[in-house]
């Protein structure tokens, strides 16, 4: 059996465009970070350890999954206002 590796980075963001990130707060982006990529396949405890060097805040659990929660509706939003921008310049 092959060992299939999936890059949560790629696969969450694919669509989505560097500045939409960019336009994210610093605490957001932060979020983002820790749930994708190499991170996203950590522990919960190892991504708050993260956030809090990155960051030099206290995170909580709670805090993590509601700024995560928020981040991606942002995301979300822009790349459907984007999508939706794009399809009626055509």
């Amino acid at each position: 059996m092959a060992d299939l590796k999936i890059d949560l980075r790629k696969e969450i963001l694919g669509g989505v465009r560097r500045e939409f990130i960019e336009a994210l707060d610093r605490d957001e982006q932060a979020a983002v970070e820790a749930a994708t990529g190499e991170m996203g396949n950590k522990p919960d405890a190892v991504k708050l350890g993260w956030l809090r060097m990155r960051t030099k805040e206290s995170w909580t659990k709670q805090r993590y999954t509601v700024t995560v929660g928020r981040a991606f509706e942002k995301l979300r939003r822009m790349v459907q206002d984007h999508e939706t921008g794009s399809a009626q310049e055509r």
